[in-house]
């Protein structure tokens, strides 16, 4: 779609936000089945999720994606 040129910002921030909150409930349930091992330097659970938190904000926050999408649904902009 991008190459043909029909890729939508909306459809961006909906992949950056579903794909950055999947990850971290992985990470999140990784360090859960691990225990107090889950929050140890011996597994790299907790080094993951705190990269996939900055990741969070360098792609955009929940908070933007889910205004672009909200005015991609609603055709009204929350931006001025």
């Amino acid at each position: 779609m991008k190459d043909a040129g029909r890729l939508a910002p909306a459809q961006v921030s909906f992949g950056k936000l579903d794909n950055v909150r999947a990850a971290l409930d992985v990470a999140r349930s990784a360090r859960s089945v691990l225990g107090a091992n889950g929050i140890s330097s011996e597994y790299g659970v907790m080094r993951h999720a705190a990269n996939l938190e900055s990741v969070s904000t360098y792609e955009g926050t929940h908070e933007i994606h889910t205004l672009v999408l909200g005015q991609a649904l609603t055709g009204i902009s929350a931006f001025r």
